[in-house]
């Protein structure tokens, strides 16, 4: 590890920065029709096809490619599929576990191996290359990660709508209330109590079962760098997660979440009676879903609007950006060629951005600058709650989008209210190259360990969050550490925070 370590602080200085115009020449003839098959691992993708979509009419008009998606129906579906060895011709999953059991070349393609044959002039700096080895066991690459960039890279930028966990609130109701500031723990109790007080039918808040972690800014808890004394550590031995989790029970006796609210497994159960007019505040991600929440409340209540409420003074929050999600060429794909160049052609800047938010000179530009500006009809489609169906963009499947311009795009298209928040947001964050490069491998016995706990802790959650009194709470607390401890959470946490320290070292961290 340190030796990949000491060759990450070498060739960090060959990065090139981000360039909004780089583009290469066109390696495929768009007069030829090639279909392709991707699998996409995420059930919460609100599309379960490509066609129909303004990115796949773009996509087949400047490459000739069709792209015929599949959608997970469940978390297990692809291990079963990789179990099988019936996979598709490409696939895009965020999950560290089959991330690294596709990083093996019995079941993918070693990319260079692909970029040297079919696209040779294709450069991929040396760190990216070992951010996108991680999971590997021979050194390869066997995947490309999306939202990449250098942390001095994302420091430069500007105009960037970063994604966090957010509450998002009845801005119609929070008016006429008189917006009573919320700025602390004991502010935003005040303001569920004048809303169970005010509006006594209301659920006053609903969170989602994939993105609580908002309740962390109540209390100062960052949920992708939980520390303790300096340390990384695991969550359960952060404090401050300890105090997140008691605050959400604490709401939970007050009665301002619903007991049935921990039995949600989908965005759909979280956003039912939002849309319905008897939900006051949800959780759920930052970038502009309040658009499309206000649009889809509107069919109901024509007055009515959704904004995010204004970041928390305990707000806390550290971005990766050494990648997210990746794309594989499987060994069964019956065109690698084609693969490896949608691959090269998606990857320039200007296709990974028409891939996103749609088409050049109609749905986006460039400022003088060069940050993105998205145009009436992509505008139209925001507003109108339809971006989804209408684009199914398919850049970040594709693994071609850097985290710039993902989230330049996320701020041209957001509101006023919501970019003066993303610019507090980003004043605020402390962006990482390391952070995930501290966690352990898979099939190690730490990583083993490491999962362990992590199901623990899932498992505890709910139990903890509706204990029915602190003591219960803290009983509980209690048997989850002991379990944890009896698992090895020394062991892990140990690992955690040497690593951590020697990434640091090499990388630098804030």
């Amino acid at each position: 590890m340190k030796k990949t370590f000491a060759m990450l602080l070498t060739l960090a200085l060959l990065i090139t920065p981000f360039a909004a115009f780089a583009e290469a020449e066109q390696v495929l003839d768009p007069a030829v029709a090639k279909n392709l098959e991707l699998y996409v691992d995420w059930t919460w993708v609100e599309y379960d096809t490509f066609e129909g979509g303004i990115c796949q009419d773009y996509l087949r008009e400047q490459t000739g490619i069709t792209l015929e998606m599949t959608k997970a129906t469940d978390s297990q579906q692809l291990n079963l599929l990789i179990s099988s060895g019936d996979l598709p011709d490409m696939i895009a999953c965020s999950s560290s576990s089959k991330v690294a059991r596709l990083s093996d070349p019995d079941m993918c393609y070693p990319l260079q191996e692909l970029i040297d044959k079919y696209v040779p002039q294709w450069e991929i700096s040396d760190v990216e290359k070992n951010i996108n080895a991680y999971f590997s066991t021979d050194g390869q690459y066997y995947m490309l990660k999306n939202e990449y960039n250098t942390a001095e890279e994302i420091k430069a930028a500007s105009n960037l709508g970063i994604n966090f966990g957010q509450f998002h609130v009845r801005d119609d109701l929070y008016e006429a209330m008189g917006r009573p500031e919320v700025k602390t723990k004991e502010d935003f109790f005040a303001l569920m109590a004048k809303v169970k007080e005010t509006y006594p039918q209301m659920q006053p808040l609903v969170f989602n079962p994939r993105e609580y972690s908002a309740f962390g800014s109540l209390v100062g808890y960052d949920v992708t760098r939980p520390m303790n004394d300096g340390k990384l550590v695991m969550s359960i031995s952060d404090p401050a997660y300890r105090d997140m989790l008691l605050t959400i029970n604490e709401l939970y006796r007050a009665g301002y979440i619903t007991k049935e609210n921990f039995s949600y497994t989908s965005d759909e159960q979280t956003f039912q009676e939002l849309y319905a007019g008897n939900v006051f505040m949800v959780t759920h991600f930052a970038c502009n879903d309040e658009q499309t929440m206000t649009a889809k409340l509107r069919a109901v209540l024509p007055e009515a609007s959704i904004e995010q409420l204004p970041l928390l003074d305990n707000f806390k929050y550290t971005m990766p950006v050494s990648g997210w999600a990746a794309c594989f060429i499987t060994r069964n794909c019956k065109d690698p060629e084609t693969a490896i160049k949608l691959l090269y052609w998606a990857k320039q800047q200007n296709n990974a951005t028409s891939l996103t938010y749609g088409v050049p000179g109609i749905d986006w530009d460039y400022d003088e600058i060069g940050n993105i500006v998205t145009l009436d009809r992509y505008n139209e489609a925001m507003a109108n709650g339809t971006v989804a169906g209408d684009y199914r963009e398919m850049g970040f499947h594709l693994s071609a989008t850097n985290y710039i311009t993902i989230y330049n795009g996320y701020y041209a298209s957001a509101t006023n209210k919501t970019r003066a928040i993303f610019d507090d947001a980003v004043s605020r964050t402390t962006f990482s190259n390391a952070i995930d490069l501290a966690y352990p491998k898979a099939d190690t016995d730490i990583r083993y360990m490491y999962d362990d706990i992590s199901s623990l802790t899932s498992e505890y959650f709910s139990k903890l969050c509706t204990a029915d009194s602190e003591e219960a709470f803290n009983g509980m607390w209690d048997d989850m550490m002991a379990d944890a401890e009896s698992i090895g959470l020394a062991e892990v946490n140990e690992y955690l925070s040497t690593t951590y320290a020697e990434v640091c070292g090499i990388l630098g961290c804030e």
